[in-house]
């Protein structure tokens, strides 16, 4: 019987294909050139998804990305967060992945989301790390509240998010890199900058007073120095939904 020449002959011998593994290189995880104080770049974007009520993507200069959506549900008036990780984001799991990620996004962003505005109204907030390259957590609460505010819901203020660690030798490391963040204790703060107001916290590993105490001051300036460049995002954003003016005919 002829064979079907439409089709593509695989090989007459059965295999399979290997399975593929991303390894994370040694000595590339950690910083270089960065003070245990300095941030990396961000870019940030407000109105990324054309489908949502609001969106914002947030993306680390070699770091972490992260996008997120807002929609509007049919149930009662309650803040829903729904946080997730893409499969290729990364081979190993952070320590914000374990456990306590998606507590720590929901009560930050309910401290500063006025729900009371909203009684007979579902909001369901989306978020997710396209690739975790350290501190993704405190990334995807300062962009959930960024599409948040994108889509026009009343808060008390923005939330911005920043996270910190603590190495074996005792020093404090703002915004850790996923090798970093394998350190001894990790700290993860959200903060509301304009009331200088605690929205979350979330802390791993064995932490002391005066360690804690500069570790979240170090994240609390971290988050002041990125309020206003969300601040701009959100005004691009918006000079693009509203219409330009047209002139009065004299």
């Amino acid at each position: 019987m002829p064979g079907d020449t439409r089709r593509v002959r695989g090989p007459e011998e059965g295999s399979q294909s290997p399975a593929l593994y991303a390894v994370r290189e040694e000595g590339k995880a950690l910083r270089v050139g960065r003070a245990p104080a300095e941030q990396r770049g961000v870019y940030v974007r407000a109105g990324f998804l054309s489908q949502a009520v609001g969106s914002a993507y947030v993306e680390v200069a070699e770091g972490s990305k992260v996008v997120s959506g807002v929609w509007w549900g049919a149930g009662e008036s309650k803040l829903n967060c729904d946080l997730r990780w893409a499969r290729f984001s990364s081979p190993l799991a952070g320590p914000q992945r374990r456990g306590g990620g998606a507590l720590f996004l929901q009560q930050s962003l309910e401290a500063a989301v006025r729900m009371e505005r909203y009684p007979r109204a579902e909001l369901m907030v989306s978020v997710l790390v396209l690739e975790e390259r350290g501190a993704a957590l405190p990334l995807a609460v300062t962009c959930a509240a960024l599409a948040l505010a994108d889509a026009g819901i009343e808060m008390y203020d923005l939330v911005v998010g920043a996270a910190a660690c603590r190495r074996d030798n005792g020093d404090i490391l703002l915004d850790p890199t996923e090798g970093e963040e394998e350190s001894a204790a990790n700290m993860c703060l959200a903060i509301m900058p304009t009331l200088n107001q605690v929205s979350g916290l979330l802390c791993t590993g064995e932490w002391e007073g005066d360690s804690s105490v500069e570790a979240m001051k170090l994240c609390m300036e971290g988050c002041q120095r990125l309020y206003p460049v969300l601040q701009q995002s959100l005004l691009k954003s918006t000079k693009k939904k509203v219409p330009a003016p047209v002139p009065e005919a004299s």
